[in-house]
């Protein structure tokens, strides 16, 4: 069940924008449980990696030694690995895991389910925002899943009109194959871990469309789900083409259509 959060808040996009090798190759934290864990796959974000991490955690100093950010570097071809690292030493809350293939699909998955924390936020390297990070905590205490939606009756979307033209039909798609109840499933997100760990487990993409693998199979597993307001702002260009785009969409919903079907 899908419901839309109506109240007082502000979230900003500033883009839009395997199990091999899954092994953590630095990490400052305990095995103990968390109160939350912030996951961000990171792919070729040397430039503005640092800044991610110390804004985030300046933000959160409060929550002190109850939370982790998992960064999880999958094939960047910068210096975002050794940054990474370097970024590890710094902060102790800080995990690293790297991938040698290039998958955002994978690079969340894993990072969800290397988890400690019962809360579980899902941000990007050019896209997160600590009013949702806090909102979404508060209401995991009554929900399984939050999503920051574009299509929120609340939303802000300054994108391109090609862009949001492409974000309706492919939620309309999504409506018409998958019977889907909710407004968006990429984004910024939160969940309840004991509820979404199992849901992950099922997944079988790894591409873009694994965002919208999980959404699904946790709506029709019954997980309760809420979706919050947002202000969509794009700061830089995509780094698909719109014609590599598409066609790779359709072959992962394609193959999302008859895992969801078996």
């Amino acid at each position: 069940m899908f419901v839309n959060y109506i109240g007082q808040l502000d979230l900003k996009e500033t883009a839009i924008g395997d199990q091999t090798g899954n092994q953590p190759v630095f990490s400052n934290s305990k095995q103990t449980a968390l109160r939350l864990s912030i996951v961000i796959p990171v792919f070729n974000e040397a430039l503005v990696l640092e800044s991610v991490v110390a804004g985030i955690t300046a933000q959160i100093s409060d929550l002190e030694d109850s939370y982790e950010i998992i960064l999880y570097e999958n094939g960047s071809t910068d210096n975002t690995l050794e940054l990474a690292h370097s970024l590890a030493e710094q902060y102790p809350q800080v995990v690293v895991f790297t991938s040698p293939k290039p998958s955002y699909g994978a690079a969340v998955k894993n990072g969800i389910l290397a988890t400690r924390g019962e809360q579980i936020v899902v941000f990007n390297a050019d896209f997160w925002d600590i009013p949702f990070l806090r909102k979404s905590c508060e209401l995991l205490g009554d929900y399984d899943m939050v999503i920051a939606s574009k299509l929120h009756p609340d939303s802000e979307d300054n994108r391109p009109f090609v862009r949001r033209f492409i974000t309706w039909g492919f939620n309309k798609l999504l409506q018409v194959l998958f019977g889907f109840e909710g407004s968006d499933t990429h984004g910024i997100k939160a969940f309840r871990r004991s509820r979404i760990i199992p849901i992950i487990e099922q997944c079988v993409t790894d591409g873009e469309i694994f965002d919208t693998e999980v959404i699904l199979r946790g709506e029709r597993a019954g997980l309760k789900s809420v979706e919050l307001p947002m202000t969509v702002e794009e700061t830089r260009p995509s780094r698909y083409s719109l014609f590599a785009r598409v066609p790779r969409t359709f072959r992962d919903l394609k193959t999302l259509y008859r895992a969801l079907k078996s």
